[in-house]
């Protein structure tokens, strides 16, 4: 969708309007990416790698952190946006670093990822059932009860997740918490 169309339809209807993962900017579609960089699992690296991303400009959708088979790496799963150039430019920038052991953008096709949805929303002890019978096509389950509030689990791709929390707005959302992707490539190779 063009960036003056957007602007329109922000005008009349107070939101921006986009394709998802689809934007243009100079004729060149913007995408999300989907970035796995193996890093020395040691202090300051998280700092540098975000640094990159901040002087350079790029935007980080969604960050997830943690330590591999290996308790001398870690995995940075970063989602970021912009029209391919841009993705391959972040990698070799990514790949410049000290730290950084190896990164790889993962292709759409072999992308395998998910994300943790914590979300608390009121349930009376009365609503238990229904609420339980509500969530359950979605995958989701209560992991905690109080008096008048429930939590529930949810892990799915980042698209399940805002569905069912849009599905959840009108039950009333108290606060909710939600991981950033984790991603594997499927196949044999590793990072």
């Amino acid at each position: 969708m063009r960036a003056a169309k957007s602007r329109r339809l922000y005008a009349k209807y107070g939101h921006l309007v986009v394709e998802p993962n689809c934007l243009e900017r100079d004729g060149n579609k913007m995408s999300s990416g989907m970035l796995s960089v193996l890093v020395s699992n040691h202090f300051g690296v998280l700092t540098r790698v975000t640094n990159l991303f901040s002087r350079r400009g790029f935007n980080i959708k969604a960050l997830t952190v943690g330590e591999t088979e290996n308790p001398a790496f870690s995995r940075i799963t970063i989602l970021t946006e912009g029209d391919e150039p841009l993705i391959h430019q972040i990698q070799k920038q990514l790949n410049k670093l000290e730290d950084v052991k190896r990164s790889i953008e993962i292709n759409e096709e072999k992308l395998v990822s998910r994300e943790l949805l914590l979300l608390k929303t009121r349930c009376e002890d009365s609503g238990y059932a229904e609420l339980l019978e509500r969530i359950t096509p979605y995958g989701a389950r209560i992991i905690a009860l109080s008096e008048n509030a429930a939590v529930i689990e949810m892990t799915g791709k980042m698209e399940t997740i805002n569905d069912f929390i849009e599905f959840m707005r009108p039950q009333g959302i108290m606060e909710m918490c939600r991981t950033g992707a984790c991603a594997l490539e499927l196949g044999e190779q590793v990072l």
